[in-house]
């Protein structure tokens, strides 16, 4: 395979990739309609092209006959052209617009078939011809093409700059190097450029995944503690209105924390949710007043973390842990400062966890996946040394503001 110059490899590399760009494209989840059919276009077209240009590479290298050679040639100027074509066509769809209704489309469509049609009748008038030496051979008419491939040249980018904010900077990168390079390279470039929006779609979707998790978290509020509260609330306003008064602020507090984090995407300060988990153990204290008793030690609550991460973590601790027969449930809530993030310990003095216990753990394992997808933190949950459980929660150093601890207690 003498013939196989560096050149000849690249295409070759890429007619591999573009079949592999092909299989992907059609299994591929998230990818549906108008966008995977142009995108195989592209891929099929720029593969054929390429198959077209290796094989008049081939017959000219070992000399088959000159009708086989000018028939190779005459894909080849019909073939190579499509493929830019495609990726225009790609460029609008990415910015929203028709490439039905686009002047760009339309110019660049008769540019190319201006170009295509003076190479054929170049061929034909023998403008661009094989020598007998098997190589190719280009007449004054070369001049023609270049002019046009020119000015398709400056079409394309007049069309990318004037749809430069509406790209994304992947975007932008692929279709400025997609049409200064080869067709058999524009569809690995586009290959690459649908590999990158699958990913960003699939993190898109963890993304809403873990939200919608958050979401049903909030939802799934235990209705027997709002129905306890609410008839605690009832008694006290007979028996101590001013503390009925408190329980309904902090009932109303809590409340509203759950509420606002149904709406909320991201991760917020630590300070709101440690604000969420006060107002709810405020409500529980006064529906077990001498049962339950609580201690924070926050030095540092300058860091960022999901919604509803520390509460949840308190509301099951009191769940499983509160129990009259056994004495007072104690619960800390404490952040410790470590070298590349910050560490929130939940403790309790309750019977303790036991991991083979077979209970399933559904609010702790969606805390852990939330953290895992919205910040790259973690949780563990051991028992407690002195009786009890134990979960720690970390947070990584880049969710953290950055500025200096302040005692919270």
């Amino acid at each position: 395979m003498e013939w196989l110059g560096f050149t000849q490899i690249l295409e070759a590399a890429a007619i591999l990739f573009g079949i592999f760009g092909l299989i992907v494209t059609y299994i591929a989840r998230g990818v549906d309609g108008w966008p995977k059919h142009l995108c195989a276009a592209i891929l099929a077209s720029s593969v054929v092209a390429s198959v077209f240009d290796l094989l008049e590479s081939a017959a000219l290298y070992y000399r088959v006959s000159l009708p086989l050679c000018r028939g190779m040639i005459y894909a080849t100027t019909l073939l190579v052209p499509i493929p830019p074509l495609l990726v225009t066509a790609y460029l609008l769809y990415c910015c929203g617009e028709s490439w039905r209704k686009s002047a760009v489309m339309y110019i660049q469509s008769a540019l190319t078939g201006v170009l295509i049609a003076t190479e054929i009748v170049g061929l034909l008038i023998g403008q661009i011809d094989i020598t007998p030496d098997y190589t190719v051979r280009f007449g004054q008419w070369r001049v023609f093409y270049w002019i046009l491939m020119i000015a398709i040249t400056a079409v394309i980018l007049f069309a990318i700059l004037r749809r430069w904010k509406k790209l994304t900077r992947a975007q932008r990168i692929v279709f400025l190097i997609s049409f200064f390079t080869p067709s058999y390279i524009q569809g690995v470039l586009v290959e690459l450029l649908l590999l990158v929006g699958l990913v960003r779609s699939y993190t898109e979707q963890k993304d809403e995944a873990a939200r919608q998790q958050a979401r049903i978290a909030v939802l799934q509020m235990r209705p027997h503690f709002i129905n306890n509260t609410l008839m605690s609330i009832y008694y006290l306003c007979a028996q101590d209105p001013e503390k009925a008064q408190r329980v309904i602020k902090d009932f109303s507090r809590y409340l509203q924390s759950n509420f606002t984090a149904v709406a909320q995407e991201g991760t917020i300060p630590f300070s709101k949710e440690l604000e969420h988990t006060r107002a709810y153990l405020a409500v529980e204290q006064a529906r077990y007043e001498g049962q339950l008793f609580v201690e924070f030690d926050t030095p540092n609550t300058f860091f960022r973390v999901p919604a509803l991460t520390v509460q949840p973590i308190v509301e099951n601790a009191i769940q499983h842990g509160l129990d009259p027969d056994l004495g007072p449930l104690y619960v800390s809530v404490v952040t410790e400062d470590a070298p590349d993030g910050v560490r929130i310990i939940v403790e309790d003095t309750g019977p303790g966890y036991a991991p083979t216990d077979g209970t399933p753990q559904f609010a702790l394992d969606n805390i852990r996946e939330r953290l895992k997808t919205l910040c790259s933190g973690t949780l563990e949950i051991e028992p407690r040394e002195a009786g009890g459980t134990k979960v720690t929660v970390f947070v990584p150093l880049q969710n953290s503001e950055q500025q200096p601890g302040k005692a919270d207690r």
